[in-house]
């Protein structure tokens, strides 16, 4: 069947086309049973006769399935009905980030806000040995403005398959955003995301690709064998550190870029203004003095504290066994950090986050069950088990990013 608009297809009644690619078509959908609607990815017929890629679809659908990250697309079903594959998943009313796209530069704050979670939602899928291969704008969907999330995986590469599903000299993605390797038709790995969200950065941060041409041909040479512009000459806003790791994540030979994804959104968050906006207190609720400090400033703080990245807020540690970190609120007990003046609802901190705790050996962090985790250099810290802690470690809570510093 080539048009589904007003058909059924398993538990779903089809509404409307929202998308296409090579392979596949999207539709919204609505499921009566749960009363939502969701979206519906159908495999084109013609490639229904192709065990190959029915398979590759099956496997597209067993990978999103089993990968659960506040930035990753959640897949709901999938089903096959007479020799048609669709994948169910969430449906997300407020588009791409395609669609923001101008052709004019966006100020750091704001790119810091999609991309680095971004950067997350792949060093999480990189850790469950998958790659995306197709990290572009028009596959981060904004469940809100500052909510990023990540789709469609239908290129993606399981790591360690003795058998691709590609031919040798094949190249499949987007030709705007491939990878030299990609171009080349080789073999790649979690370095070709690296280098994908590295050509995202570039092109929100300049308003422009850092290669064009007149063909995805020309294109793809220009990448196997000029290096781009640099962006600072194209927005001299960006500032030298992030060109610096911009142009890094673009540098042709995979081997001299950062080395994982967590590397690389780890010097993202260390750049100033990477926690985005941080939301202004109200007249009745005054920042601590200290939100005035910043990294590599003269500062009267000593001892243990937080410093905001991006903002460089100095957060002392009181002196006292147990620490609770969080946003404040009204109906629950005091808190002694509040992360509330320094972005922490855009970020997606709880009301009681995380805890530290002072030991003779040192500082333990321990997660509070909080929604969107606490993470200790891109570890996941599990509740009920403490971790330590030392001088130097990116502490997480949610999106907002956090030093560890102690004299």
């Amino acid at each position: 069947m080539s048009n589904w608009i007003e058909q059924g297809i398993g538990a779903y009644q089809i509404a409307e086309e929202i998308g296409q690619g090579g392979m596949a078509v999207v539709y919204r959908a609505y499921q009566p049973q749960l009363d939502r609607w969701v979206a519906i990815k159908i495999l084109q017929a013609t490639e229904t006769r192709g065990k190959q890629f029915l398979s590759r679809f099956r496997r597209e659908a067993r990978a999103i399935a089993a990968l659960r990250h506040p930035n990753i697309l959640t897949i709901y079903d999938y089903g096959e009905e007479h020799g048609i594959a669709y994948i169910v998943m969430e449906y997300v009313s407020g588009g791409t980030l395609k669609a923001r796209l101008t052709g004019q530069p966006m100020e750091w704050p704001d790119v810091a806000t999609l991309i680095i979670p971004v950067g997350r939602a792949l060093a999480y899928a990189h850790s469950q040995n998958i790659v995306h291969r197709d990290v572009k704008p028009a596959n981060i969907l904004l469940a809100r403005p500052d909510w990023p999330l990540l789709g469609d995986f239908g290129l993606v590469k399981l790591i360690g398959r003795q058998r691709g599903i590609t031919k040798p000299g094949v190249s499949i993605g987007t030709p705007a955003y491939f990878s030299p390797e990609q171009a080349a038709g080789e073999d790649v790995d979690h370095r070709t995301d690296i280098y994908g969200l590295g050509i995202v950065l570039y092109e929100l941060l300049t308003g422009r690709l850092p290669f064009e041409a007149e063909s995805p041909i020309d294109m793809m040479l220009r990448r196997l064998r000029d290096v781009p512009t640099p962006p600072r000459r194209l927005n001299p806003r960006i500032q030298p550190q992030l060109e610096d790791i911009i142009l890094k994540a673009l540098v042709r030979d995979p081997a001299a870029r950062h080395p994982t994804m967590e590397a690389l959104v780890n010097e993202l968050a260390r750049v100033p203004g990477a926690t985005g906006r941080v939301a202004q207190p109200t007249p009745q609720t005054r920042a601590p003095a200290s939100a005035t400090a910043r990294l590599g400033a003269l500062s009267p703080v000593t001892g243990s504290r937080l410093i905001v990245t991006g903002t460089g807020a100095v957060l002392p540690l009181p002196q006292q066994r147990e620490v609770l970190v969080g946003r404040a609120d009204p109906q629950a007990p005091q808190l002694d950090v509040d992360l509330g003046p320094h972005g922490g609802g855009q970020a997606g901190v709880s009301r009681r986050h995380a805890r530290l705790l002072r030991t003779p050996d040192g500082w333990l962090l321990e997660d509070l069950q909080s929604t969107n985790g606490t993470f200790l250099n891109s570890a996941p810290v599990q509740p009920g088990q403490p971790v330590p802690v030392r001088t130097g470690d990116i502490i997480r809570c949610g999106q907002l990013t956090l030093l560890f510093y102690e004299d």
